[in-house]
C-alpha cells in the first residue's frame, strides 16, 4: 500500500541561471499541488519554472512586490524528474512549492 506524505517540496530564492530546485526521490511519484512566487525587489522581474524540462511558467512578469500563486496545480513528476527555475534578476524572486510524495 502506498504512503502519501504532504510536504514542502522546495522553497528559496531563484538565481539568475537555471538551477534544480527539487528532484523526485527514487521509487517516488510527486504531485505538485501549489506554486507561489514573489517579487521581493523594487523593480519588475521575470520568472521561469519547469517541471521535467517542460515550461510551466515561461517569462512570467512580476511587478515590484507582486505575488502569484497557482493552486490547485496538480501536476505529476516521477522518480528522478525535476523542478527547475531561474529569474532574469538573481535574488529578486522567492518561491514556495508544495505537494505530495507517494512511495
Amino acid at each position: 500500500m502506498a504512503t502519501i506524505t504532504n510536504k514542502r517540496l522546495c522553497a528559496g530564492t531563484l538565481s539568475g541561471t537555471e538551477a534544480t530546485l527539487y528532484t523526485t526521490p527514487a521509487s517516488t511519484t510527486t504531485i505538485v499541488k501549489s506554486i507561489t512566487i514573489s517579487n521581493i525587489s523594487a523593480a519588475a522581474v521575470t520568472a521561469f519554472l519547469a517541471l521535467n524540462d517542460v515550461s510551466v511558467m515561461y517569462g512570467v512578469g512580476l511587478a515590484a512586490g507582486e505575488t502569484i500563486t497557482i493552486s490547485p496545480f496538480d501536476q505529476i513528476i516521477h522518480a528522478g524528474e525535476t523542478i527547475k527555475g531561474y529569474s532574469d534578476t538573481a535574488s529578486a524572486i522567492t518561491y514556495y512549492i508544495s505537494g505530495k510524495e507517494e512511495v
